[in-house]
């Protein structure tokens, strides 16, 4: 196997990074459903406040998950990272920009420490994602991919 270059590593980290990120918010949602039931002042809003949460919390984690699978196939090379990892990039890219508008606004709003907090997450989860984007276009990254997974090809078709 080729010697992987330094991008290879870098999107691992960012990956990884992207990983955490989501974790801590998996973490934080949970938090908020083992709290729900105590707030007695939102009556009838409880059971959909607690099934949000619930979704929100399975949604953290369950993206977390994909990411360390993202980076482990992204050092594996595998084909499939590098074109699935563009398109759900620039998916995310769309949400975090969609979510920093909201976090700006809510910060501006009520400064209190759930706007700060979600702000500060979500400005570094957009620019993970922007460095995601960026090191997946190098061409470096995209030659590394194409030359992996041409060897893999020719070592299938010769068996």
């Amino acid at each position: 196997m080729s010697k992987r270059p330094k991008t290879i590593y870098i999107l691992v980290l960012l990956w990884i990074a992207l990983s955490g990120i989501f974790v801590l918010w998996g973490i934080y949602s949970l938090i908020i459903v083992i709290q729900i039931p105590q707030w007695t002042e939102f009556g009838a809003l409880l059971p959909p406040l607690h099934f949000g949460y619930l979704i929100s919390t399975i949604v953290w984690f369950v993206f977390s998950s994909l990411f360390v699978i993202f980076s482990y196939a992204t050092f594996r090379a595998d084909g499939w990272a590098w074109s699935t990892g563009i398109i759900i990039s620039t998916i995310f890219l769309i949400i975090f920009g969609l979510m920093l508008g909201a976090f700006m606004v809510n910060a501006y709003l009520f400064l209190d420490w759930f706007s700060v907090a979600g702000l500060i997450t979500v400005i570094l989860s957009f620019l993970t994602d922007i460095g995601i984007v960026i090191y997946l276009t190098r061409p470096i990254t995209k030659l590394y991919f194409a030359k992996i997974n041409s060897k893999k090809l020719t070592e299938l078709t010769q068996d």
